[in-house]
């Protein structure tokens, strides 16, 4: 028992090391390309993208998907929060966003560098000013077809339905009338993938010292409206259905 604790710990270690070492490398090509001005924000999608889906493999992941992405441009899409591989997962599949994230990432060094080469939004979840001025700056997007990431929950959720959705982002979506693209995201083992560990490090020994982490992942069709507060209910609702769905799955 101790040797299978030893080697499953040893494997974390490495796929700790792979994303790692793998994001500094990308984030310095990032940061070349750009001091050679041979960047621009398409290219720095598709570098994202290439990364998430090496991250993918390098931590175990097994991707469960139903649905078909939509990737019209100027496209709002919106998950549940269940972990912080989340946004990993997601773009592995949309290739052309921005994404809204919690202010603190921006003092975690490297993953704040590739955060702002590939295109983030910060909000400082705590104060009405930032997420004022966060909904107006979703808003500009959009009408500028500029497609967004966020997980309106606004952190990482461990119940079994999601907490309640924050509607700054589809009162976005619905002034700019542009479709909202919303997405399910379960894991297979609530024991080991939920987030309940204070310490980041902790939870990420816990969840990827196994050989493999399943996910499932189902998009919905686009929607449109011209009411925030009405779209808000619809796709969390969709979201916590297909979240009963999933959780079939767990033994």
């Amino acid at each position: 028992m101790i040797l299978i604790k030893s080697i499953a710990y040893v494997l974390a270690a490495f796929r700790f090391l792979g994303i790692i070492s793998t994001m500094a490398l990308y984030v310095g090509v990032g940061l070349l390309l750009i001091k050679l001005k041979l960047a621009d924000q398409n290219l720095a999608f598709r570098v994202r993208t290439s990364w998430c889906r090496l991250a993918i493999w390098i931590l175990g992941i097994r991707l469960h998907t139903t649905g078909k992405i939509d990737l019209l441009e100027g496209s709002l899409f919106v998950g549940n929060h269940r972990s912080l591989i989340d946004p990993v997962i997601a773009f592995n599949f949309i290739t052309n966003g921005y994404a809204v994230s919690k202010a603190e990432v921006s003092s975690y060094p490297l993953v704040h560098t590739g955060a702002v080469l590939s295109g983030v939004i910060y909000v400082e979840r705590s104060n009405s000013k930032s997420r004022n001025q966060t909904r107006e700056t979703i808003e500009k997007y959009l009408r500028e077809n500029k497609s967004i990431l966020i997980f309106p929950e606004g952190t990482i959720s461990t119940d079994l339905k999601t907490l309640a959705f924050k509607k700054g982002s589809f009162e976005a979506a619905a002034a700019a009338q542009k479709q909202i693209v919303s997405f399910a995201i379960e894991m297979g083992n609530p024991k080991t993938d939920f987030w309940y560990e204070e310490s980041l490090l902790k939870q990420y020994f816990k969840t990827f010292s196994k050989w493999k982490t399943d996910v499932y992942v189902h998009f919905f069709e686009p929607i449109k409206g011209n009411s925030g507060e009405e779209l808000t209910t619809i796709c969390q609702n969709a979201i916590n259905q297909k979240l009963t769905e999933f959780q079939k799955n767990w033994n």
